[in-house]
């Protein structure tokens, strides 16, 4: 459909992204399964012809003890979701190591469950399920939060138990609060393993599974393992733990998220990006080698690559020739102008993630939420008031309600560019929709409280989803009728194992629901690994 409104309305086909139908629309060459080589983010911006005539040189130029070396190095994706037994939650069968396993005092039958918590939490709620909690599993298995301190870190109260098969983790809070868990675990794991070996590679695949109690707004990753939408009274009765004992342990796949600015953040700006983006500096030399490397170098793209972009790649898929459509790029990919001003040490940010990142329409909402949360926290006492002032925000700030195109977020078109990985493990560009205001790339299938914006994919097949939003309206649309009418999705462009983003100025972005403004830079998203997760199947909790 394509009717232009008068006089600056609304497009109607801000809304083609919406897919109404049962297939998810694809292009087949960039679906893949595994990774099939260690790439780095060099290639995010270049075309087909110059990934491969420089990506040996690319390479080279970083030297093997680099700290740049790892942070952009991705990891191998694995060929298929690793199950686990579902009595015990680990390989039963001996191996190197296996004799290092210990155990602990049991507080829940054969198991031991140690919890983690906010006091703090919920408006008052929080004291109380840290008394029940202790009641019920006995207070030197329960931590709070609200205490953590040197010596007092999660990891610091979880690496006692990480070699012990029969204990199991209860998170209680949000989806921030169970993404800081499961980095904490990554940090037990390295102090045991070291960075040689992957935890599902080791005798301790399946150890320390978590399970959640949602104390948060969202609650995503909840909802997707079964433990519910929001907390309820239930939850500080025995009935809880015995779901934790009960549940069945599956792998998540966790996603790594690098971020290179072009130029330093401001100290404002630096406070808003999310404590899971670890800020690094590198030296200026090493930032400079790197980035120039990548970004100065000639597109070499013929004819034939421009006409296969256009028509939407090998897959066939055709895509509009409109001017919007297309993200264009002018022969040379040079940013010299940002790499030129690097400051003596230059900045990175890297973490770990679950859910989703998002940049645009929706971390726009995100952000005016999370600020206005931060600095009135008396506003925003009880999930509903929460959930209700999002909406506010909606309206207010993501245009939900608007008729003119001048009161939207701005696009992505010519300003965005988003690469994924083939199955020849290259890198190619995903056309964008006409007037495209946000990108989300999708690793479980509930989205911003609850909402399934796609069909298929999953949380342990070791491939993210890439969709594009192009007006509120349709997101509106899809969060509001999609219960209803479970076709209507938004469609996927790819599946992949790894993504590479360009912005060229600053844009909203989001991950796992923790929003900030990013100035012009470089994201690269690659698999990272598995974690085990308890999924509760019998629903919570009496």
């Amino acid at each position: 459909m394509k009717a232009t409104g008068p006089n600056g309305g609304i497009d109607t086909s801000d809304l083609e992204d919406l897919s109404l139908g049962t297939e998810v629309e694809t292009d087949p060459d960039l679906l893949i399964g595994t990774f099939r080589r260690r790439s780095v983010i060099a290639s995010s911006v270049l075309s087909s012809a110059s990934q491969r005539n420089l990506g040996q040189a690319i390479s080279d130029s970083l030297p093997v003890d680099s700290p740049l070396a790892d942070t952009f190095s991705v990891r191998r994706s694995p060929k298929a979701p690793t199950l686990y037994d579902g009595d015990t939650g680990i390989e039963m069968k001996a191996g190197k190591g296996a004799s290092d396993f210990t155990e602990h005092k049991r507080n829940a039958g054969k198991y031991t469950v140690v919890a983690f918590l906010n006091s703090g939490s919920g408006g008052g709620v929080g004291k109380l399920i840290l008394k029940d909690m202790q009641a019920l599993l006995g207070q030197e298995f329960v931590f709070d939060l609200r205490k953590c301190g040197r010596g007092n870190m999660p990891s610091d109260n979880l690496l006692p138990y990480a070699k012990d098969p029969l204990v199991r983790v209860l998170a209680c809070g949000g989806d921030g609060t169970m993404g800081w868990i499961l980095s904490s675990l990554d940090e037990v794991w390295k102090q045991i393993l070291g960075d040689k070996q992957p935890l599902e590679e080791s005798p301790f695949k399946g150890h320390l599974p978590l399970a959640m109690m949602p104390l948060g707004t969202g609650n995503d990753l909840s909802r997707s393992f079964g433990w519910g939408p929001t907390f309820s009274n239930s939850m500080r009765k025995q009935g809880m733990i015995d779901k934790v004992v009960q549940a069945t342990p599956q792998p998540l796949d966790r996603w790594r998220a690098v971020v290179v600015p072009f130029k330093s953040l401001s100290t404002d700006a630096r406070k808003w990006v999310p404590a899971m983006l670890g800020e690094k500096m590198r030296n200026r030399t090493e930032s400079i080698r790197a980035l120039q490397t990548v970004f100065t170098a000639e597109e070499e793209e013929s004819e034939s690559d421009r006409g296969v972009r256009n028509e939407g790649g090998a897959g066939g898929a055709k895509v509009e020739d409109d001017s919007d459509a297309v993200s264009t790029r002018s022969a040379s990919c040079s940013v010299v102008s940002g790499v030129d001003d690097l400051a003596p040490t230059a900045q990175s940010f890297d973490g770990v993630f679950c859910n989703y990142f998002s940049i645009g329409l929706d971390a726009r909402v995100a952000f005016s939420f999370h600020k206005e949360r931060e600095e009135h926290p008396e506003r925003f006492t009880s999930p509903l008031k929460n959930k209700m002032k999002y909406i506010q925000k909606g309206i207010s700030v993501g245009g939900l309600l608007s008729f003119t195109t001048a009161s939207l977020p701005k696009k992505l078109n010519g300003k965005v560019r988003v690469m994924v990985e083939d199955v020849d493990g290259e890198l190619r560009e995903i056309p964008m929709p006409a007037h495209c205001r946000g990108v989300a790339l999708l690793n479980i299938q509930s989205y911003g409280g609850g909402n399934r914006f796609a069909n298929g994919g999953s949380y342990n097949d070791g491939l993210i989803e890439v969709i594009f939003f192009t007006h509120p309206i349709g997101m509106g649309i899809c969060a509001g009728m999609g219960p209803i009418f479970p076709f209507l999705r938004f469609k996927v462009r790819s599946r992949t194992s790894r993504v590479c983003i360009r912005i060229d100025e600053p844009y909203h972005c989001q991950v796992d629901g923790e929003p900030w403004m990013q100035s012009a830079g470089v994201f690269q998203i690659s698999y990272f690994g598995r974690s085990p997760v308890l999924r509760n199947g019998g629903g919570c909790c009496k």
